[in-house]
């Protein structure tokens, strides 16, 4: 298949080194420094200790690399609407798009979400007809621009965004599983894209702000409390957009303990001095809370903390 990665990070890179591996014909969107070091040295993956490099076709335009079959976009949720309208140039009629971001995508809602999708230009730029669902559940990071490692990989899920199953899903997935990468159908994948939101939107920003490991946040009763009561919020939330919570603030934090010391991705963000991923991950819950009439008040706190902070540090 004809298959495009926009954005060469630790995720987009895992994609496109795994699909590139398993005979696909992959290109890549990437600029800079990751272009020329892919262009020139190869992509390479490093995963359970075996390091394996691929080439891939490059582009910092993606006029010029034509219309794709399959168009993932790996870049970070701030990005998209900057690059939205340039990748018009790679989906035709019947390119499947599968959106790989943090937090809440711009399609999450009929109305368009301004928190991520300012003037909705990604909405007119991006045929939500073709996008597929997507949750990644993978840490990967970045040893140098063109080689990432793999830490864990447990699964992609894809989903259609009204739900229910359908034959372009299951061809998805096959790609994935074929390519070495464990892929999910979910008949309701806005709920598993909820379900993550719930478990990262207050762990990410209180870590960047006290630039703490998970394991330093979750030891101290105070914060977990207020953790707790955030988490609590975006529950009460999913709840009134069919995207419920079974378990217990208690019982997810739990669960991200047994990770020990490992630093959020907005904390690494912050660390090397990238946009975070703020809009995404507070602002459109929130925005979603306000249309559903939710209160969240200890989410407004994280997010107006969070928010000062990027704006000192030139990180929005």
């Amino acid at each position: 298949m004809n298959i495009c990665v926009v954005g060469a990070g630790a995720i987009g890179g895992w994609i496109a080194a795994r699909l590139a591996l398993a005979g696909n014909d992959v290109s890549v969107v990437a600029r800079d420094e990751t272009l020329t070091a892919i262009d020139t040295q190869g992509l390479h993956i490093t995963d359970a200790g075996d390091t394996r490099c691929v080439a891939v076709a490059t582009a910092s335009d993606p006029a010029a690399l034509g219309v794709q079959d399959v168009l993932v976009l790996a870049v970070k949720a701030p990005a998209l609407p900057e690059i939205a309208s340039s990748l018009e140039a790679l989906i035709g009629p019947k390119t499947q798009i599968v959106p790989m971001l943090n937090g809440v995508p711009w399609w999450f809602t009929d109305d368009p979400l301004w928190s991520v999708d300012p003037d909705a230009g990604i909405r007119d730029a991006i045929p939500v007809e073709q996008v597929v669902g997507c949750v990644v559940h993978a840490s990967c990071f970045r040893t140098a621009p063109n080689h990432v490692t793999v830490k864990h990989a447990e699964k992609l899920i894809l989903g259609e965004p009204d739900g229910g199953s359908s034959e372009r899903v299951e061809r998805l997935c096959s790609l994935f599983e074929n390519a070495g990468i464990h892929c999910q159908a979910s008949d309701n994948v806005r709920r598993a894209i909820w379900y993550k939101l719930w478990g990262n939107a207050t762990i990410n920003p209180l870590s960047a702000l006290t630039r703490s490991t998970a394991d330093k946040l979750l030891n101290q009763s105070i914060v977990r409390e207020f953790m707790a009561q955030a988490m609590d919020e975006l529950a009460r939330v999913g709840a009134a957009i069919d995207c419920p919570i079974s378990e217990s603030a208690e019982d997810r934090m739990a669960v991200t303990a047994r990770l020990g010391a490992f630093k959020s991705s907005m904390l690494q963000d912050v660390e090397a001095g990238r946009p975070i991923e703020l809009e995404a991950l507070l602002g459109a819950p929130r925005e979603i809370a306000e249309r559903v009439n939710v209160a969240t008040p200890q989410l407004d706190r994280i997010y107006a903390m969070t928010r000062l902070m990027a704006e000192n540090l030139g990180l929005l």
